[in-house]
């Protein structure tokens, strides 16, 4: 029996050593003489552009086997090292340095280390003309590097990726950039000087850790690396670098919030210093802040999703363009932290229904994409109703099968137990009674933060405000030039800083509102009542039911709500008529 077991060992490890030996020799394709390369990743992912720039990209012309025929089996590659092949393209090469080298036959090849850095190469699509492929470098810590093709520009993009600890972000070219203009948080822009008072003031006008906080407690929704944020100044260099029309429900909101970087618009509008402290103040806040939380918004979500198909190994079958989605719940979480973003979401809103393009069923609002803004206006509407009615956790749970490849419809479905008709039906219902108060209010929402105009003599201005005018009922009754009001001491403002250079809404004191015109003349007005000064000329005031003149030069009239009129061309004269 020891005999028969001595044998059995001898013949098989004969058996290995003739099948070792017997392997046929594989060439590099480049030649049989041709030097085997090695690499080096180095031992992490590297932060910026210039550094992923220096990384070893491994060629398949460098690596590839010259194999004489695709016959299975095991082979000895041109460093001793062993290699299977299963068919003909597709082979693994376990190379001396312990690096392991497979090809497929879909023009895939990767090199893995047992250190667990790695290289993968993937060929673009056959439909994509001109395309370049997409590289990917692999590191122990689950961080990596992947270069992009971006076929608009003939340009690669290198993302820094760490998918599980929430970071995907773009690393920006420097020699195209420049260096940053303002780190905030984990906030880097990039920009030229036409978005230095933009910049100058964005802590203090963009609650960034605010949105953040809201994001992660309420949804789970988070971006723990880097932010770049790409300034651009005009609209063709924005749309030239995404390669679309950019999105925006409106002119003062255009941009990007991609997954890797966010791009904003335009800088050529953008405020800058005039040397004149309180017309500058003013430029700042006409500028819409709040656009950045919805981008920011939009990162975070698509962050996220990352993380959900890295934390799931699941890899989508298809990606699903979900608009009213991803535009509503921006909009959405903007309007909840600004007051001009949530009165324009209603008052579009309506003026939708009122048009009767309200979509009609879930299919329609899917089908509408971005048509007449209805991502960002019923998108909001919608995610707030899940939001207040089914919970946070809803919108979590449909972000999250959305994510991971599953339809818009069956999605909601399953998350709500609710088909996606009713729960659209639902909302609009709940936002004809939630629209009451918002668009009551809607001029003081609309112009929250703007700057507040002052009468030059606001003694009178109040008095006014809190008794209003006392006058007869018939012009006939006014028998002095006192009786009438001095319209001068009440609504002369001091314009100076604004005629020439601005023309729009003020916000006035207690609750009135102001709006000038460019070449000087303004209008106060409130509850029923408007006052016209025409500076140089005259001021016309008109109540509910009676109008009030005063002329710079002292002449007064009153037309009275029965029709009469008297008029004081001075102190001592008057006139009437009926």
């Amino acid at each position: 029996m020891k005999r028969n077991l001595v044998f059995l060992i001898s013949f098989l490890l004969g058996s290995f050593l003739y099948s070792d030996a017997e392997r046929k020799p594989v060439p590099l394709k480049r030649g049989s003489g041709a030097e085997v390369l090695y690499f080096d990743f180095g031992e992490s992912a590297p932060k910026s552009f210039f550094q992923s720039e220096k990384l070893q990209e491994p060629k398949l012309e460098d690596l590839k086997l010259g194999f004489l025929d695709a016959a299975p089996g095991y082979y000895s590659g041109p460093d001793g090292g062993e290699v299977y092949q299963w068919a003909k393209n597709h082979y693994q090469w376990k190379r001396a340095d312990g690096s392991v080298f497979t090809e497929w036959p879909t023009g895939i090849f990767k090199l893995d280390f047992p250190t667990g850095t790695g290289f993968v190469f993937a060929p673009p699509s056959a439909s994509c003309n001109g395309c370049l492929p997409t590289l990917v470098w692999n590191y122990p810590d689950n961080t990596k590097i992947t270069k992009y093709w971006i076929s608009h520009r003939k340009e690669y993009d290198s993302i820094y990726q760490k998918p599980l600890e929430y970071q995907n972000y773009l690393l920006v070219n420097e020699s195209k950039f420049g260096k940053p203009k303002l780190e905030l948080e984990n906030l880097i822009f990039y920009g030229s000087d036409k978005w230095n008072e933009f910049l100058r003031v964005f802590g203090e006008e963009v609650k960034t850790k605010s949105l953040f906080t809201f994001l992660k407690n309420e949804f789970g929704f988070e971006n723990r690396g880097k932010i770049p944020v790409l300034l651009f100044d005009d609209y063709q260099t924005a749309k030239e670098y995404i390669g679309f029309d950019l999105p925006g429900a409106n002119q003062t909101e255009m941009g990007l919030g991609g997954k890797d970087a966010i791009v904003l618009c335009c800088g050529e509008q953008m405020p800058e210093r005039s040397g004149n402290p309180n017309f500058d103040v003013d430029s700042l806040r006409r500028v819409n802040f709040s656009m950045v939380l919805q981008k920011l918004t939009r990162n975070a979500e698509q962050v996220s999703c990352l993380k959900t198909i890295a934390e799931t190994g699941t890899q989508p079958s298809q990606e699903i363009l979900d608009p009213w989605f991803e535009e509503g719940l921006a909009s959405y979480i903007e309007s909840r932290m600004s007051d001009r973003k949530r009165v324009w979401v209603y008052t579009e809103t309506e003026k939708l229904i009122r048009e009767n393009k309200a979509p009609k069923s879930f299919k329609t609002l899917l089908d509408a994409k971005y048509k007449d803004n209805i991502p960002y206006l019923f998108g909001a509407i919608l995610v707030k109703h899940i939001h207040d009615v089914y919970g946070k956790d809803t919108i979590t749970s449909y972000q999250k099968e959305t994510c991971l490849g599953l339809e818009s419809t069956l999605a909601l479905q399953k998350v709500t137990g609710v088909s996606a008709d009713s729960i659209l039906k639902e909302s609009v219902k709940r936002f004809e009674t939630d629209k009451i108060q918002i668009l009551k209010d809607s001029k003081s929402l609309s112009l929250s933060g703007y700057t507040v105009m002052n009468p030059q003599f606001p003694n009178e201005y109040f008095s006014f405000l809190e008794k209003g005018f006392t006058l007869k009922e018939s012009a006939k009754e006014i028998k002095s030039y006192d009786e009438l009001p001095s319209l001068y001491k009440i609504f002369v403002a001091n314009v100076n800083d604004y005629t020439g250079k601005r023309e729009g809404d003020f916000l006035g004191p207690k609750g009135t509102y102001f709006f000038l015109w460019k070449k000087g003349n303004y209008r106060w007005f409130g509850d029923g009542w408007e006052a016209n000064v025409f500076p140089g000329n005259q001021i016309v005031f008109r109540g509910s039911n009676f109008t009030l003149v005063e002329w710079e030069n002292g002449k007064k009239q009153y037309v009275a709500p029965n029709g009469d009129s008297v008029v004081f061309p001075n102190r001592e004269s008057v006139q009437y008529s009926e």
